[in-house]
């Protein structure tokens, strides 16, 4: 049977092409990931929006008991309404599912706490508008952000569609994150589940001998502490090898 050790069921946002395969990627063996999608459009207002369709998600998910553990996979969806606002979509998830759930803002924060850091250098694919909006999050949140910068800030926000950060390489990631750091941020965060970026974290934490996490490698790292997993993996970073 595929997840003997765990299933863990992910509300994805419908148009994230990236973040199902790299958490299948992350899993370690007889664990497995079951995706359900809920309607997104990339704009304040349809991040704020997403919560009113995650109690059909969890309902898919949580049905013959096929979740150990729920996620709701997006990065600014799930602080979009301040700092608690993670924890309002958990207490959400587990009234509904009665299992264990997290946010890829609540793994966020684990994980940097693990690490020990609070100054943070921001690589993010995301438009101005929003990018502004995660600094100010981020920064309620007690982080220092050092230096914030997305890959489509310049592009106008009305011809901005999601499915334009899925088409990203990790080469883009990459090179955003080594342009972000600098002298006074403790870590890299690369945020967006939907932002392509495990193939490189390893290489920019040799490269800048800083600790780099990704929205969708903390998203997994957490998920399997909170079920009680602890193995490591090598190849993606200080998070996942030693935490």
């Amino acid at each position: 049977m595929y997840g003997q050790r765990a299933r863990i069921g992910l509300i994805v946002p419908s148009s994230n092409t990236v973040c199902e395969p790299e958490m299948a990627a992350l899993c370690p063996p007889e664990v497995s990931t079951y995706g359900a999608r809920i309607l997104f459009e990339p704009t304040l207002e349809g991040l704020k929006a997403m919560k009113d369709h995650v109690g059909r998600a969890v309902a898919e998910l949580s049905s013959e008991g096929m979740s150990r553990l729920i996620v709701f996979c997006c990065t600014v969806g799930s602080m979009v309404n301040g700092p608690d606002y993670d924890l309002d979509i958990v207490r959400r998830i587990e009234e509904k599912a009665h299992v264990p759930a997290v946010t890829t803002t609540t793994a966020v924060k684990a994980a940097l706490k693990a690490l020990g850091v609070e100054r943070i250098a921001v690589a993010t694919p995301y438009t101005l508008e929003i990018d502004e909006l995660e600094r100010r999050l981020l920064e309620s949140m007690g982080y220092e952000v050092t230096e914030l910068r997305g890959y489509h800030e310049h592009v106008d926000p009305t011809a901005f569609r999601n499915d334009m950060i899925g088409r990203l390489g990790p080469e883009i990631a990459y090179e955003l994150a080594l342009t972000v750091n600098g002298p006074q941020n403790e870590a890299i965060f690369i945020s967006c589940t939907n932002f392509r970026a495990i193939e490189v974290i390893q290489r920019l934490e040799d490269e800048t001998g800083k600790p780099v996490i990704s929205s969708n490698q903390a998203t997994m790292w957490h998920s399997l502490r909170k079920l009680g997993i602890h193995d490591t993996l090598k190849g993606y970073g200080s998070l996942f090898a030693f935490h």
